[in-house]
């Protein structure tokens, strides 16, 4: 039997291999969709089978236009491929519906009654192959579809062929532009089934379009289920800056249809009633393993943010059987109050904990350090002028000693600052795997080196001087020798000339070491002789 010709279930279970499940590993990446392209091309049987897992996901491939920040090169290209996307999309809907919006948002409707009805479509034609939107199953919702200068000048990418706009100006398009959109909306949240991600990347006004989005997403089928029944990641991310509208509206309308999360991402809270919202709605789920709660750095110093953080904190103990992972960022941990802290503490079954430019980290968390005893992945990344508690630190390390693999810390430390958290890293943390620290002398990781034998990967911030190169050169004698790759971050000079970057090599080499890769970054300038002396031992040098 040819593979053309496989059973329908056997292809099934392949092309399910091919798409990524949990889009929120990262949530900032966007999945690639080039294996799943080629097999909608073998023939119409794999085009029929492959192509409902290609539109699983669909406006997942295009998560970085909504985070210029974080992905500057939003090329011409990748816009052109979005509008596509929703041309594909509005082919869904049948023409007449298109057509009925135009004219009721123009002025000059003879001139376009005369147009349509030259055409020969009946009011039942779909000009789409399938009916994507009944594939999906993540919807994103983001500023990019609403964007009135971007869909004026990429309309020809995305209206239909059958729409005149010739010499239409950018005011006269956004009275058609606007009403098709919001009906494109409308269609993705009528038709699609069985979501598992739902995210709103813009703040949500209560308005008509809003309470027809939910009425439809929130809808029951025929067999009374709704098509939220099996939502597994919620992320509502709160882009405005003037705070005029609440989020608060959001959870209180799938309160009653949602209650099986996995992940929920909330960026901002901007009142009590939005925090009190938030904490119902995180009480209501059933078996919620992911939370990120976000805020802007602005409002970090905001009296306010820590009573609103005090409420929905309370709320994360009644999830405290099947929570895991947890993710603060921009937070303030200030005037944490003592019911908001012994909620954290509760939460003993956390295995994973990042802190991103998070405020007040200060003695009075160790209580909760004490109770994270299960932790396998603990990330901390601190502004330099934020001071953090290394008793914090210190509580947490010993607490997660027989379970913690991966540690990141990155924050601010003086050349000549005593540095007390390498010593429990020695001492407890046998079992690491994977290490990030701040700036350290070459001596202090020696230490490190001797105990974590089981590294894998190490990046740190290199402190030097003319009496730490030797340590620098006897560094190669205790690297463990299961690590592969080393990273040295912000060498702006080089801290080692090429003869003592031999001698490293040299020792690792003479120990057994398994160093695969050596990375510098920084400004500073590596010469030839430093790649001809890695080649030389099996080491690729990067410099980035």
């Amino acid at each position: 039997m040819t593979a053309s010709f496989l059973l329908s279930e056997c292809l099934e279970k392949i092309f399910s291999n091919f798409l990524v499940e949990n889009p929120s590993s990262n949530t900032r990446t966007y999945t690639s969709t080039k294996d799943l392209y080629s097999c909608t091309l073998v023939s119409r049987h794999w085009c029929r089978i492959s192509t409902p897992f290609l539109y699983a996901y669909p406006f997942h491939h295009f998560r970085h236009l909504a985070y210029p920040n974080i992905y500057p090169d939003n090329s011409n290209v990748t816009y052109i491929s979005y509008f596509k996307l929703i041309r594909t999309l509005l082919g869904c809907i049948p023409k007449t519906e298109i057509e009925q919006i135009i004219l009721l948002n123009t002025t000059n409707k003879r001139k376009l009654i005369n147009f349509f009805n030259e055409e020969i479509f009946t009011s039942t034609d779909i000009l789409a192959t399938f009916h994507y939107i009944t594939f999906i199953r993540g919807l994103i919702f983001d500023k990019v579809l609403f964007n009135q200068y971007e869909l004026f000048h990429y309309q020809k990418m995305w209206l239909p062929s059958y729409i005149p706009i010739d010499n239409t100006t950018e005011s006269q398009f956004s009275k058609i532009s606007v009403p098709i959109t919001n009906h494109l909306v409308k269609s993705l949240c009528k038709h699609c089934n069985n979501l598992t991600t739902l995210e709103f990347l813009f703040t949500i006004q209560y308005n008509e379009l809003f309470n027809d989005m939910f009425e439809k997403l929130t809808n029951e089928d025929c067999n009374g289920k709704s098509k939220l029944s099996d939502l597994k990641e919620l992320y509502y991310i709160n882009r405005n800056e003037e705070f005029r509208f609440s989020p608060k509206d959001l959870y209180s309308s799938l309160s009653d249809t949602v209650s099986n999360l996995n992940l929920l991402y909330n960026k901002r809270i901007n009142s009590i009633e939005d925090a009190t919202s938030l904490s119902q709605f995180i009480s209501s789920q059933k078996k919620l393993q992911h939370v990120i709660l976000s805020e802007r750095v602005m409002r970090l110093f905001s009296n306010n943010i820590d009573d609103y953080y005090n409420i929905v904190f309370n709320s994360l103990s009644t999830q405290k059987e099947n929570l895991q992972i947890l993710e603060f960022k921009n937070l303030s941990f200030t005037e944490i109050s003592e019911k908001a802290l012994n909620s954290l503490c509760l939460l003993k079954n956390v295995r994973k904990l990042k802190l991103y430019k998070c405020k007040g980290i200060n003695n009075h968390l160790c209580h909760w350090g004490e109770n994270l005893t299960k932790l396998e992945v603990f990330e901390l990344v601190a502004d330099y002028f934020i001071t953090v508690s290394e008793s914090f630190l210190i509580q947490l390390i010993q607490s997660s000693s027989n379970t913690l693999i991966k540690l990141i810390i990155n924050y601010g430390r003086s050349s000549n600052q005593v540095c007390q958290l390498f010593q429990p890293i020695s001492r407890y943390l046998n079992s690491l795997t994977h290490l990030v620290l701040p700036k350290i002398y070459p001596s202090e990781l020696i230490s490190i080196f001797k105990s974590c034998s089981q590294l894998f990967y190490l990046s740190v911030i290199l402190l030097s001087n003319r009496l730490q190169l030797e340590n620098f050169k006897n560094l190669g004698k205790f690297i463990p020798k299961n690590l592969q790759k080393i990273r040295f971050e912000e060498m702006d000079y080089l801290m080692f000339n090429s003869n003592e970057l031999k001698c490293f090599l040299e020792e690792c080499v003479n120990g057994g070491s398994k160093l695969k890769y050596l990375e510098i970054s920084g400004e500073c300038y590596v010469s030839s002789k430093y790649f001809d002396f890695a080649e030389q031992f099996g080491v690729i040098l990067i410099k980035v």
